[in-house]
């Protein structure tokens, strides 16, 4: 009974543990395909923003589903969507503004009345190879489209999420009674508990984490596709 007595919390805890890093596992392949779905957006749309970031929220619906229904479906899809807008940024890694300024050119559309300036993406295995000079890539190479997906994603395994956010955060100076203190030392100081290494996007205040239990770790990854329509400076 004493070794048990001694033994069984620290089992419990790294099975908490174990919980929130399968949980972690579920959202980092999600966040994938998630972006693939968003580079694939993105690819067909001119390179723009708000198509990715719909292909991005499609793809992270099946981390908010709780029903296998219509309803709760839609409800996915808008908590997605939401994660989006709040806890999630996309950055379009190429085609950098170097490429867009040495391969662009205006096109005119008929049916909008307006010219875009767009890298070409037609024709491109007869296109010239010649590199740009500010670019030093192909106008082929310029069409590829890159994204970096910055996105929070909440740990909710109690005892587990608050020590995972305090070391990635590497928060600090916790007070005597350790991870299990409701507050840092230095809380007084710092509302998000002085961290070392904080991450602007995916931070929370202890009291809004107290509250609410759930501690937002940074995931990201990224997506490379071939544009299929011509890629507009605007997008940048």
């Amino acid at each position: 009974m004493t070794e048990f007595l001694v033994v069984a919390p620290l089992l419990l805890f790294f099975g908490f543990v174990t919980v929130q890093f399968v949980l972690l596992y579920q959202a980092k392949s999600t966040l994938d395909v998630a972006v693939l779905e968003a580079a694939r957006e993105g690819a067909v749309n001119h390179g723009s923003i708000q198509a990715m970031q719909a292909g991005l929220a499609r793809g992270l619906a099946p981390l908010y589903a709780h029903r296998a229904d219509a309803t709760g479906a839609q409800a996915a899809l808008i908590a997605g969507q939401r994660a989006v807008s709040e806890a999630s940024s996309i950055e379009i890694v190429s085609p950098t503004a170097a490429m867009v300024r040495d391969f662009a050119r205006p096109r005119f559309y008929p049916g909008e009345g307006i010219a875009h300036d767009e890298i070409p993406n037609d024709t491109l295995m007869y296109r010239d190879t010649a590199h740009g000079l500010e670019s030093d890539v192909d106008v082929q190479d310029a069409n590829l489209l890159k994204l970096r997906v910055h996105y929070c994603f909440d740990l909710i395994v109690p005892v587990a999420n608050k020590v995972l956010y305090y070391a990635t955060n590497v928060i600090g100076n916790i007070a005597a009674n350790g991870v299990f203190s409701r507050e840092p030392a230095d809380a007084n100081v710092d509302v998000y508990g002085s961290p070392k290494r904080p991450d602007s996007l995916c931070r929370t205040t202890l009291a809004d984490g107290l509250r609410s239990q759930r501690w937002p770790v940074a995931l990201e990854s990224e997506a490379i596709v071939r544009m299929q329509s011509p890629f507009r400076a605007a997008a940048r």
